[in-house]
């Protein structure tokens, strides 16, 4: 009974997290577009051995990631 309980105190910031991160994906995604132009990424009919795995998946990912752990994160209570 009181592992179900430890695991529900966390669900507001589980919730938190999750809806960061679901706001985060359209702006990671637009980040990872630019990363991909700036290093050089060909944008007109790419070809499997133009792909850059980095910049499509490692910056979105990890800003997908990284706004779910800012939103996770204990927040002091307010009076």
């Amino acid at each position: 009974m009181f592992i179900i309980k430890s695991l529900f105190d966390y669900d507001m910031s589980f919730t938190r997290g999750l809806i960061f991160s679901l706001v985060s994906i359209i702006p990671a995604m637009i980040l990872g577009l630019v990363s991909y132009i700036m290093l050089g990424g060909v944008t007109s009919s790419p070809e499997s051995s133009d792909f850059m795995f980095g910049p499509c998946y490692g910056v979105p990912f990890s800003i997908i990631i990284l706004a779910f752990i800012y939103g996770f994160r204990e927040q002091p209570e307010l009076e």
